[in-house]
C-alpha cells in the first residue's frame, strides 16, 4: 500500500455534506458488510448489558465467507438506538464503528496511481447538499482510505474504452474531463446538457483511438466538446414520446431502480410478479414500487410537461458531475462495465430521475419538478444505480444496453427532460 495517497475531491465547489443523524442509513437499507478488523474491534466491545438491549442476541450474521451487522426483524441495526443513533458511537466513539459505516456516504473509487471520493445522494444529507463543502472532509477519508481499499486496489488494469478499445487512466481522466466542460456549460439548458453529452459518447465511438497520439488527445477532446456544445445551441430537441419495446423497458428499468428492499426481507415472488407485469404494462396506477407514489398514474407522469430547472436542475447537476467526476461509473466500480457503457449508463439516470421527479411532483399536487422532488427522484435512482445485483443479470444488461442506444437514449432524455 501507497504511503501518500492522492484523494481527489470532486467536485469541491458543488457538493456539500455533513451526517444529520436521521439515521435512515441504520433502517434497513443496507447489509452492513464489516472487516475481520471491525469484527475483532467489536468483539472486545463490552455489549452484554441488559440495559442496552444487546444481552444474548448475536451481534453478527455470516454472509458466505463475510460477516455483516446482526439486524432487528424489521431490517434496520441492531447497534440503532431508539432515538436514531448509533450505540457504538455513543458508547466507544466514532472511530469503533465499523468502516463501512464511518466512510458512508463517501466511496473510495482507486483510478491509477491515486484515488477519487465519490458520493452516495440516497444520503438525505447529501440530495439536499446539507453541509460542509467535501472538500473539508479529506483529513477524516485519508484516515479511512487504508482501512478502506485492498492493497489490490492500486493493481487494477484500466478498462477498456468501450468493445476493446483500450485506454489508459490518464487517458480516462482527460475524457472525463470533457464530458465535465460539457455538463458545466451553463450557457445551456441541463437537458440540452446531457443530449449533448450522449451526442458526444456518439462521437467518440466513432473515432480510431490508435490514429490519436497521447499529446493530440486534449485537442481533439476540446474541439469534440466544442462541437457537441455548439450544435446543442440551436438544438430543437424534438419531444418524440417512447413507444414499443423502448417504452416498455424503460418502465421496467424503472421497476428496478424504484424498488425497496429490507435488509432480511423475505421475497413475495408473486407480489414481485405482479409489479414487473404492472410495469410492462405501463397503464392505471404506479404499483407499489414506492407507496407515496401509489395515487400516480403512467399517463399523467408522461403528460406532465415540465423541465429541471433553476434549484432542481442544480440537484441533478450536482449527482452527475459527482459520479462523473469521481469515475464511479465505470470499470469495478459499476459492473466491469466499459467506460462508455458505463458513462451512457449514468446519463440514463438523467430521464429515470427526470420520471420520479414528476411522480412527485404530481403525488404532491404541484403543477412542476421542484429542488424537493429532483431531491427525492435523485434518492430513489441512486440507492440501486452500480449496487443492486438485478442490474447486473443478463436481461437487465441486454434492457441496459438496449435503452443506451443514442437515438433512444437521445429520445428518453428529450422527452423526460423537457
Amino acid at each position: 500500500m501507497k504511503k501518500s495517497i492522492p484523494l481527489t475531491m470532486a467536485p469541491q465547489s458543488l457538493q456539500s455534506y455533513d451526517c444529520t443523524g436521521c439515521g435512515d442509513c441504520c433502517r434497513g437499507r443496507f447489509a452492513i458488510l464489516i472487516t475481520p478488523e471491525d469484527k475483532a474491534r467489536i468483539d472486545k466491545q463490552s455489549w452484554t448489558d441488559d440495559e442496552l438491549g444487546l444481552a444474548g442476541k448475536p451481534l453478527f450474521t455470516r454472509r458466505g465467507s463475510e460477516y455483516q451487522i446482526a439486524h432487528r426483524a424489521d431490517g434496520s441495526c441492531i447497534f440503532l438506538d431508539d432515538e436514531g443513533l448509533c450505540k457504538i458511537h455513543a458508547k466507544y466513539g466514532e472511530p469503533a464503528k465499523p468502516v463501512a459505516c464511518r466512510l458512508y456516504p463517501f466511496r473510495f473509487i482507486p483510478v491509477g496511481d491515486q484515488v477519487r471520493v465519490d458520493v452516495r445522494f440516497d444520503c438525505p444529507a447529501t440530495a439536499s447538499n446539507n453541509g460542509r463543502p467535501i472538500a473539508q472532509h479529506r483529513a477524516d477519508l485519508l484516515k479511512l482510505v487504508k482501512e478502506a481499499l485492498p492493497d489490490e486496489a492500486w493493481s487494477l488494469e484500466a478498462p477498456s474504452l468501450h468493445g476493446k478499445v483500450a485506454a489508459s487512466w490518464d487517458a480516462f481522466a482527460q475524457i472525463t474531463s470533457a464530458f465535465e466542460r460539457v455538463l458545466l456549460d451553463i450557457s445551456l439548458d441541463l437537458t440540452r446538457r446531457v443530449a449533448a453529452m450522449v451526442n458526444l459518447v456518439d462521437l467518440i465511438k466513432q473515432v480510431d483511438f490508435s490514429k490519436i497520439a497521447a499529446h493530440e488527445l486534449p485537442d481533439f477532446l476540446e474541439e469534440a466538446a466544442a462541437h457537441v456544445t455548439e450544435n446543442a445551441i440551436g438544438d430543437v430537441l424534438e419531444r418524440v414520446a417512447p413507444i414499443g419495446t423502448e417504452s416498455a423497458a424503460f418502465r421496467q428499468i424503472l421497476g428496478v431502480y424504484g424498488r425497496i428492499d429490507q435488509v432480511g426481507e423475505k421475497a413475495n415472488p408473486l407480489q414481485r410478479l405482479s409489479t414487473s407485469f404492472r410495469m410492462l404494462a405501463g397503464k392505471g396506477s404506479v404499483p407499489g414500487l414506492r407507496p407515496e407514489l401509489s395515487n400516480v398514474s403512467f399517463a399523467d407522469v408522461d403528460k406532465l410537461r415540465t423541465s429541471p430547472t433553476g434549484d432542481s436542475a442544480l440537484a441533478i447537476e450536482r449527482y452527475l458531475h459527482t459520479h462523473l467526476s469521481s469515475m464511479s461509473f465505470f470499470g469495478p466500480s459499476f459492473y466491469n462495465r466499459a467506460y462508455l457503457d458505463g458513462l451512457s449508463a449514468l446519463l440514463l439516470t438523467y430521464p429515470l430521475t427526470c420520471w420520479f421527479a414528476r411522480a412527485y411532483a404530481i403525488a404532491g399536487g404541484q403543477a412542476g419538478i421542484d429542488k424537493e422532488c429532483a431531491e427525492k427522484a435523485l434518492m430513489v435512482v441512486d440507492h440501486q444505480h452500480g449496487v443492486t445485483p438485478m442490474l447486473d443479470i443478463p436481461t437487465e444488461r441486454i434492457r441496459m444496453g438496449m435503452l443506451t442506444e443514442r437515438s433512444t437514449l437521445r429520445g428518453l432524455v428529450v422527452w423526460y427532460g423537457s
